[in-house]
């Protein structure tokens, strides 16, 4: 089994609970044990400990939860899904979880921009909803840095690409 906390070591201490909210069990491997002054024989010292462990795997459990509730509007691929996998179901996902992949990204000591190559299939890969995601960072980053003649042509640039959607959506209309 492998350890609850640190999600990587072999679990060698079993640990179970017995509540009026049920039996709880945890797997602990020796360097989060001892991490957390958890020593065999346990004695009403560790007892602190130990409820201080039980109750961080519950919090974790509960963050998990979160995560797993929280989905992209495009596919319906949830948060704990692409963090698990490592997977994004849509190119949106990395839009809307942005930060959440960048911590975990972090967690496991990757910083910095991709550097890597596109397949050659994608090379020339465009269409609308790329075509405005790239618009859109480029008007908020004209606003933030206060130029607002290159933020009223990118404003522009996206009005004409909706106007352009909504008319392949519809033929002949044509809305301004």
């Amino acid at each position: 089994m492998v350890c609850d906390l640190c999600k990587k070591n072999e679990a060698v201490i079993f640990l179970e609970s017995i509540s009026k909210n049920g039996k709880r069990k945890i797997n602990l491997c020796t360097a989060c044990a001892m991490s957390r002054g958890i020593q065999a024989p346990v004695s009403t010292q560790n007892a602190q400990n130990l409820a201080a462990v039980f109750k961080e795997i519950e919090e974790k459990e509960a963050a998990l939860d979160v995560n797993s509730k929280r989905l992209c509007p495009v596919c319906g691929k949830s948060l704990f899904a692409i963090l698990k996998t490592g997977m994004a179901g849509c190119p949106e996902c990395y839009e809307v979880f942005k930060q959440d992949i960048l911590e975990n990204l972090k967690t496991h000591g990757i910083t910095g921009p991709y550097s890597g190559s596109m397949p050659s299939r994608l090379s020339g890969f465009r269409n609308s909803l790329t075509d405005r995601a790239d618009l859109q960072a480029k008007l908020d980053e004209a606003v933030r840095s206060e130029n607002y003649e290159k933020a009223a042509v990118y404003r522009d640039f996206l009005k004409a690409l909706e106007r352009g959607s909504v008319q392949d959506g519809q033929e002949g209309e044509s809305y301004e």
